[in-house]
């Protein structure tokens, strides 16, 4: 039980600062290309990993050593 507490702890403290949450379903073959993504990055966690692309994608300050890494990692 106390790890539930401490998810939504955490949960409305993101939201706090701003954050939204959002649920996607994606094909299992997706998640294991993210899954390795975040250990090619030494990212903490497939969120972590889902921000950078997303962010490598939407933002237009991209620094190329990351978008190198991550579109190698991605084909």
């Amino acid at each position: 039980m106390a790890s539930a507490q401490q998810k939504r702890q955490q949960r409305s403290q993101l939201r706090d600062q701003g954050f939204k949450f959002l649920e996607v379903c994606l094909p299992s073959q997706t998640v294991e290309r993210i899954d390795r993504l975040k250990t090619a990055l030494g990212a903490e966690s497939r969120n972590e990993v889902l921000l950078h692309l997303i962010h490598g994608t939407l933002d237009d300050a991209r620094l190329p050593a990351d978008s190198a890494k991550m579109e190698l990692g991605m084909q």
